[in-house]
């Protein structure tokens, strides 16, 4: 009688921590605090990141007040910096180190230089008037007219085009990054906590499908998205039929400009948040939520007060990294192009200063690349205090405890399907209309368009066959080069205690976050018409870009299998007489070949569907170009050989083979997601 008791106060207990227990009219007063405080957030690391800058200018002109006692200070730490350098290095690490300071010297840090030196420098010399020229040129600041403002726009045909709020390129590239990271915040918290913390039927098939938005890039997503939600797109046809079938008027609408953008880039970008927040969620100590329960936190007060603190730093990273992503993305604004909004944005202003055929740059072009670049580092260095490489060993730990789930009860798990279902298909509008549209003629508007698979005869063409061996000889060169280099910057990282291991870190992290398009135009204003980019040859400098921008994800694998491969094995290797380089190569490697292996398959996938350098570079000779830069050609080109439905096809083929990978990667590194994601 007493277990009975017993038993019925645990299932109580387990009921009351299932129930949320909060009025409804709560909700949007408390989604509307979750905003307010994502803005508040988001000013006071702005206003962090300005305070250490101005901390280091204090400690450089601080060493001019005393040069003599300060010389000596930085004297005797280079002096010790040296001697702990000849106890931790050797041979085969002075070879690594250099080749990484080399690599990513010449084709990462010295093409940034220049485009801040060509936005500083004109040929008379150090000037500011490009940059004046910039910010008093009207379409770059807002100018507050109040078409600005009007972002409904009803037709004459009855329908209605959405628009975006147009506040100048400046500014509306950061409120378009910002409305993209809070659809991605909204969605990618709320079914990490789902996937994380429930068990429910289906649980596995939609894991599986929220790895889908990382399908494609928003280059080809955008192609769908767009012939899906057009104003006779196949949403809007259905949408009418089945109001028609109840007797009602469906007021068809279309997305265009800014609100295109936004809403293609949210929803592709999702995932990035999904998979840090999901880690951080699998990383929390259940004995810190049990204890808060102690207490008397239950329901919501729990998930506000102890759990989403606990998993802000994955979600706040995973932000970053979209807001990233999303004010440096090239393809979407090329697809909407033909809407002059779209163009106001910039990545699309630095793409259009530059001619790839004849290396001419826009002299305004280096300028805009570093207002691009300013917003991209403030990210990094906000993702670095959350994320760092060397706070990773603590996030690849959660499976020391089984994390806290609960069953969801029948009527739960209903209701939530109800809401998630739709949000999820909403969500996969990018890759469904992707495949549609590769398998139906583009230009009908019927309820069911006919069927069609002459758009996949595409690939049999001489210049897309081409095109698909170059983009596989770049990847794969590249994905050698990084495997090598990656393998050796993670070592250095993880078993050297070096001086400057943070800077190293840092340099080899960063390429996830910088803008693919400013490297691409450092490129030409450095590289161009010479031995490393000759005039109408741009395959070496495409492998180099490939190298560079996708190196994070496989060092994040690397790092992270060196971090669960005890130093003891390595040291009983050479206690025995085997030398450096043999227990390198006989001990270290084989040990963590299989997470090197999930890092380099991640960035192949990511070389073939490199979007801005491929677009920039592959320009200076279109038969050297990689497949992204035909399927741009094939989309803008008149079916039926060409157009959206060939260009929908090559889509395909390439979210297959990202299917393929990222599904191998993710059963390999399963919640360690800041592999997956690079940062």
């Amino acid at each position: 009688m007493e277990m009975s008791t017993n038993d019925e106060q645990i299932e109580n207990h387990d009921v009351e921590l299932e129930e949320v227990r909060f009025p409804l009219v709560d909700i949007p007063m408390r989604f509307l605090y979750a905003i307010v405080g994502l803005f508040l957030w988001f000013f006071n690391k702005i206003k962090s990141f300005a305070l250490w800058v101005y901390r280091q200018f204090k400690r450089f002109f601080g060493f001019f007040q005393n040069p003599g006692e300060n010389s000596r200070i930085l004297g005797s730490r280079f002096m010790a910096g040296a001697r702990q350098l000849r106890r931790e290095m050797d041979t085969l690490s002075w070879v690594q180190l250099f080749a990484i300071i080399v690599v990513f010297g010449l084709f990462l840090i010295a093409p940034l230089l220049s485009v801040v030196f060509g936005s500083f420098f004109t040929e008379s010399g150090f000037s500011l008037d490009l940059i004046i020229q910039l910010f008093s040129n009207p379409a770059y600041v807002p100018q507050w007219e109040p078409s600005n403002f009007n972002w409904i726009r009803p037709t004459g045909a009855g329908n209605v085009e959405i628009w975006g709020i147009d506040l100048g390129i400046i500014l509306n590239s950061v409120y378009v990054a910002v409305a993209v990271t809070l659809i991605a915040v909204i969605l990618g918290t709320s079914f990490a906590f789902i996937i994380a913390r429930y068990e429910f039927p289906g649980k596995g098939v939609l894991r599986t499908l929220l790895l889908f938005p990382m399908l494609s890039t928003p280059f080809i997503g955008a192609i769908g998205i767009k012939w899906f939600l057009n104003a006779n797109g196949f949403l809007n046809n259905w949408a009418s039929a089945i109001f028609s079938a109840i007797g009602l008027e469906w007021t068809r609408f279309e997305l265009h400009g800014l609100m295109a953008i936004i809403i293609v880039q949210g929803f592709s970008l999702f995932s990035l948040v999904y998979l840090n927040a999901y880690s951080s969620f699998m990383s929390i100590d259940p004995a810190l939520e049990e204890q808060a329960e102690n207490l008397g936190a239950t329901g919501f007060k729990l998930f506000r007060s102890v759990t989403l603190p606990l998993a802000m730093p994955g979600i706040q990273a995973g932000a970053i990294l979209t807001f990233i992503l999303s004010i440096e993305d090239l393809g979407t604004p090329i697809v909407y192009s033909e809407d002059l909004q779209a163009q106001k944005v910039l990545a699309f202003q630095v793409f259009d200063s530059i001619v790839g055929e004849s290396g001419s740059i826009d002299p305004l072009g280096p300028a805009i690349g570093m207002i691009l670049l300013v917003f991209a580092l403030s990210g990094f260095l906000a993702i670095r205090k959350y994320a760092s490489l060397r706070s990773y060993t603590s996030g690849s730990k959660g499976g020391q405890w089984n994390p806290r789930t609960r069953h969801l009860r029948r009527k739960t798990t209903i209701l939530m399907y109800c809401i998630v279902i739709p949000v999820l298909l909403f969500a996969l509008i990018p890759q469904i209309s992707v495949v549609l549209l590769s398998i139906v003629q583009y230009r009908s508007s019927a309820l069911f368009p006919p069927l069609t698979v002459e758009n996949y005869t595409i690939l049999l063409n001489g210049d897309i066959v081409n095109a698909i061996l170059n983009t596989l000889k770049y990847a794969g060169v590249a994905t050698v080069g990084i495997v090598l280099l990656g393998v050796s910057a993670a070592y250095i990282i993880s078993r050297r205690n070096i001086p400057g291991k943070t800077a190293i870190d840092m340099l080899v992290t960063s390429p996830i976050a910088l803008p693919g398009i400013v490297i691409a135009t450092g490129y030409f204003t450095l590289f161009y018409n010479t031995p490393f980019f000759p005039m109408g040859a741009p395959a070496f400098i495409i492998t180099m870009s490939y190298l560079v921008r996708k190196f994070p994800f496989t060092v994040r694998a690397a790092y992270a299998g060196l971090q669960q491969t005890p130093v003891a094995l390595e040291e009983a290797s050479l206690n025995v007489g085997a030398t450096r380089n043999k227990t390198f190569s006989s001990i270290v490697v084989p040990l963590i070949g299989v997470s090197v292996l999930a890092g380099a398959l991640l960035s192949f996938v990511y070389c073939v569907s490199e979007v801005s350098t491929s677009l920039l570079l592959g320009g200076a000779n279109y038969y050297e170009a990689p497949l992204t830069y035909w399927i741009r050609d094939v989309n803008a080109g008149l079916p039926p050989l060409y157009g959206a439905g060939p260009a929908a096809a090559l889509g395909v083929l390439m979210m297959v083979l990202q299917m393929i990978v990222i599904t191998v990667t993710n059963a390999i590194l399963k919640t360690r997601a800041s592999a997956m994601t690079g940062i």
